[in-house]
């Protein structure tokens, strides 16, 4: 008893009081209890044993024990005079939480290595016998005796206390296992590194179940490079088998512990075993955790974070990556997300932008090929990991989408990408896709606009809700949407049009009536640039309201909202709106030109052609539009004889069959003729009506620029509304041409005009072969099969009058223009009269387009060259809101070929915009067909007889392939041939 009252006395004096059931005090510092201890120690050489007989007695109590394990009180002040000396003295014990009393006496030299002893003696009586605590959340004790050995100032025994530990370690739980192995580094010297790793090492294979301690304290310990490549070959074994959620500190262990030279043959072992297919597994069970939780992200996270630190790993995978010819598998998974985050890194950056390339546009016969099926599956598969390395993603999306040309391999990867992420992820995720298309699209780039809004136009389709609340980029657009051209216009308007109609019960929407003034305006403008763009917009709109599906899906948008009453109000609703839109692009085309109403055609007829409207709108447009082409532009010889001053039939051209009694008049509506008198010597006084009777309106241009896109229109809505039959207008492939009026041409030609004389015209008699202009092109003469008849016509023909000669190339222009529709229209036809009919056709159309060329070249260099952009059968080219050069003044002139003139050609020529333009130099000759959107340009001063055809587009035709013909009859959009001298 006297020696434990000397204990106690003692330890109070040096400065803890030590009291029954309850936490010791501690009145001085740590460190001067310590010295003080030492002192009194060195003082009485018995002291050093009874103390630790004392310490002995007082961990033998189990219920106890936890007392001088737990952090001591520290001392208050006694009264408030001393606060200001007490706040100081509890400021230097040290931290607020104080070492425990056993803490503070195995900082005591002569004291340690007997308490290290008795702790580790007492530690396994703890294990198995913590469990009946009352308090759930309490520490176990041998818990809080290892904790007692951490972080030693020094240890005066290491060697037998990492020998005790270790021999602890043997027979202890795997619970208990765990947490000695996790104290391990924080207990031992440095000394004794080298025997814990051996004997952690080689538990790896033995324990599987402890792997994840052994492989932190691992990485903690000084190992050699062997004993770290046993360790990482045993770890690599166990990666099929692992627990995912064990996976990241593996992955961890196996790349921050590699050498340069051991880093290439570990990252591909990693590509083979590691199991992507097991993680997606595991991260679906585990669901209900934290996306930044899951094992994907964490296995992830751990592969960046190595990759980050560490220049020699980026540099294996990287070669890895690209020397991979293997099938696709699990490992491309994990090459995606690695390309992603080592993109990020900017010494990195356009190495992996290489290898991208290479695997995007890899050949067929490499099946590593990123393709997009491959990359939107990845992404599917691990959405929370790619949101994780959103900026990544979207990184490597804009680079895609800045340097590959729309339709190729990397801008299809480009737009899965950004569709597959953009569906996957969250609000702020499709806040910064939807901003950063935006951005490409006012780039300027050719190779971003196409790409980024094709995607744009990906995503209304796919993810509609999901991107209406985005919608206000888009919309931003349309204040620049005039620097865009015809086909990206279309695209964006079709993105909107989407997202303005989705069903809202037939509700109004305002972003409908939005876009919906804003087309309007469009319509209404003096200039043409803005008329398309109104055009291409109306018509988008309509294609969403009038096509089948969304004028009947439309009352079931809102999920759970619809009913059966709302349902056909929505619908009816939708389609009056449709047909609201129709109404305002004709009334629109009554106030413009016939080039503005050429372009609604070609612009409908496309939405018809892609089955985009439905069955009434087309039947709508059929009655209203399509069927005025009869009245506008055929005839019968009746009406022909009523129209012109004939003395004889009508000498009618081109005709595959003479019963047939439709006849084209090209000449009623030749600008030409009208201008040099050659209607007025040719026609009735009462002659200035269409067929019905009616008045045709007076509007800029010629209305014979209409007449291949009205065809357009007719033939598609007839082939819609016919299951693909045009048995009812099959007349149109086999009907003659009416193309000049029977001028004597022989008179005329001996008296040429001047300036300021116009030339007047007589009528020829009905039998002339030789001077009435009407005969001598009537019948088959313009495409005889014997060439030197041919040459010598055209000889005769070049010693016509020149106001005779420009009319005929006007009429042979639009014959041109007329057969090439025709061709197209019928080349799918399965009867055989029609094939046979259509190959004459074709036939035809290179002769006629001959003829036209040596005429045209005849007419170079005078006052009545023909030029199609004055004679208003195509657009002009500048916007400016002036009116065309009167026929016989002064032709207008384009300069050859410019960028900016060939945007505007194809802007012009609607939904044909988007073939490749074909340009012929022709002696200041400017020719065009197909809709009359084709440009031709020339210089006759440098060609005086000579011809030089150059080519600056791709040429592509309109294919169609009628049923048993064998072949596709394929007719180009654009004729340029050299020219005969």
């Amino acid at each position: 008893m006297d020696s434990i009252q000397k204990c106690r006395g003692t330890i109070r004096n040096c400065g803890v009081e030590l009291g029954d059931g309850s936490l010791p005090v501690l009145h001085t510092p740590s460190t001067l209890f310590r010295y003080q201890l030492s002192e009194a120690i060195r003082g009485d050489s018995d002291l050093a044993g009874l103390i630790g007989d004392f310490l002995d007695e007082l961990l033998a109590d189990h219920d106890a024990i936890s007392l001088y394990l737990d952090s001591m009180t520290l001392a208050q002040p006694e009264s408030d005079n001393d606060e200001p000396g007490a706040r100081a003295q509890m400021a230097s014990l040290g931290l607020p939480q104080t070492d425990s009393l056993v803490r503070l006496m195995l900082g005591v030299d002569e004291l340690q290595p007997r308490l290290i002893s008795t702790l580790l003696d007492k530690f396994p009586e703890y294990i198995g016998d913590e469990g009946s605590s009352d308090d759930l959340g309490a520490t176990k004790v041998s818990v809080k005796i290892l904790r007692q050995l951490r972080w030693l100032d020094y240890v005066i025994n290491s060697a037998a206390l990492t020998e005790k530990l270790l021999e602890t370690l043997g027979f202890v739980p795997p619970d208990m296992q765990r947490e000695i192995i996790s104290a391990l580094p924080d207990i031992i010297s440095d000394s004794d590194n080298t025997e814990v790793s051996k004997v952690l090492a080689g538990m790896l294979s033995e324990t599987p179940e402890l792997m994840l301690p052994i492989l932190e304290t691992l990485g903690s310990l000084s190992c050699s490079p062997s004993l770290l490549q046993e360790a990482r070959n045993s770890v690599i074994m166990h990666l099929v088998s692992a627990e995912p959620t064990d996976l990241p500190v593996m992955l961890r262990f196996l790349l921050q512990s590699v050498s340069a030279e051991a880093a290439a043959p570990t990252i591909l072992r990693i590509r083979k075993r590691l199991d992507l297919d097991s993680i997606v597994l595991a991260s679906r069970q585990l669901s209900k955790s934290a996306d930044d939780q899951s094992p994907d992200v964490l296995i992830f996270d751990a592969i960046a974070t190595s990759l980050r630190s560490h220049k020699h790993l980026r540099d294996a995978w990287l070669k890895l990556i690209a020397a991979d010819m293997d099938e696709v598998g699990s490992r491309t998974t994990l090459d995606i997300v690695v390309l992603l985050i080592v993109h990020q890194i900017t010494t990195h950056t356009k190495r992996v932008e290489t290898v991208l390339k290479a695997k995007i546009d890899a050949v067929s016969s490499r099946p590593i090929a990123y393709t997009p099926t491959l990359i939107e599956s990845t992404i599917a598969r691990f959405p929370a990991v790619f949101s994780v390395h959103f900026a990544a993603l979207l990184s490597v999306a804009s680079w895609l989408i800045q340097n590959s040309a729309l339709g190729s391999q990397g801008a299809r990867v480009a737009s899965t990408m950004v569709v597959a992420a953009f569906g996957a992820m969250g609000l702020f995720q499709r806040q910064e896709i939807s901003g950063e298309l935006a951005v490409h699209i006012g780039s300027g780039n050719e190779n971003e606009v196409d790409t980024a809004t094709h995607i744009y136009l990906e995503l209304a389709r796919r993810h509609p809700y999901e991107l209406r609340p985005f919608a206000v980029f888009i919309n931003g657009l349309l204040d620049y949407v005039d620097n865009l051209s015809i086909g990206h216009v279309r695209t964006i308007f079709d993105t909107l049009g989407i997202l303005s109609t989705l069903s809202n019960g037939g509700q109004e929407d305002s972003m409908f009536n939005d876009l919906y003034i804003f087309v309007r305006k469009q319509l209404s403008s003096v200039y043409p640039k803005y008329n398309r763009i109104g055009v291409v917009g109306t018509v988008s709109l309509l294609r969403q309201l009038g096509s089948e599906c969304s004028a009947e899906s439309a009352p079931t948008a809102a999920e759970g909202s619809s009913t059966a009453t709302q349902a056909p109000r929505a619908n009816i609703q939708a389609l009056r709106r449709a047909v609201q839109l129709l109404e305002m692009l004709m009334d629109s085309g009554r106030h413009q030109s016939w080039t503005f109403i050429s372009m609604t055609y070609d612009e409908l007829a496309h939405i018809v052609e892609t089955k985009g409207l439905h069955p009434q709108l087309l039947t709508w447009l059929h009655e209203n539009v399509s069927s005025t082409f009869a009245t506008q532009f055929l005839s019968d010889a009746e009406d022909l004889g009523h129209r012109y001053l004939l003395t004889g039939p009508p000498a009618v051209a081109l005709s595959l069959d003479e019963d047939e009694a439709a006849i084209l008049d090209v000449f009623n509506h030749n600008s030409d003729a009208a201008a040099f008198g050659l209607h007025s010597a040719t026609k009735r006084a009462d002659a200035g009506t269409s067929a019905d009777g009616e008045s045709i309106p007076k509007l800029r241009g010629c209305i014979l620029s209409c007449l291949p896109s009205l065809l357009r229109l007719t033939q598609v809505c007839e082939k819609a509304l016919g299951d693909g039959s045009l048995n009812d207008m099959d007349a149109l492939l086999v009907c003659g041409i009416y193309m000049l009026a029977p001028i004597d041409v022989a008179s005329q030609s001996a008296l040429p005009s001047t300036p300021e004389q116009s030339p007047s015209f007589a009528l020829a008699d009905s039998d002339d072969l030789s001077g009435n202009a009407s005969l001598v092109i009537s019948g088959n003469a313009l495409v005889g099969v014997d060439e030197d008849s041919r040459s010598d016509l055209i000889t005769s023909i070049c010693r016509w009058p020149l106001e005779v000669r420009r009319t005929l190339c006007m009429s042979l222009y639009v014959s041109v223009n007329w057969i090439r529709e025709i061709i197209n229209a019928f080349a799918d036809q399965a009867a055989e009269e029609s094939r046979r009919n259509v190959i004459l056709r074709i036939n035809q159309l290179s002769q006629i387009e001959s003829d036209l060329e040596s005429l045209a070249v005849s007419l170079g260099g005078t006052a009545n060259e023909f030029h199609p952009v004055a004679a208003g059968l195509i657009p002009e080219i500048s916007d400016a809101p002036v009116a065309r050069t009167a026929v016989g003044g002064a032709a207008l002139r384009i300069q050859a070929p410019s960028t900016q003139g060939n945007n505007i050609a194809e802007e012009s020529g609607g939904l044909r915009a988007e073939q490749s333009m074909f340009m012929v130099d022709v002696g200041g000759l400017l020719l065009s067909q197909e809709d009359t959107r084709k440009l031709v340009d020339g210089n006759p001063d440098s060609l005086p007889g000579e011809i030089t055809a150059a080519v600056t587009g791709k040429k592509r035709g309109r294919k169609r392939k009628s049923a048993g013909m064998g072949q596709a009859v394929v007719v180009p959009d654009d004729f340029a041939r050299n020219l005969r001298p």
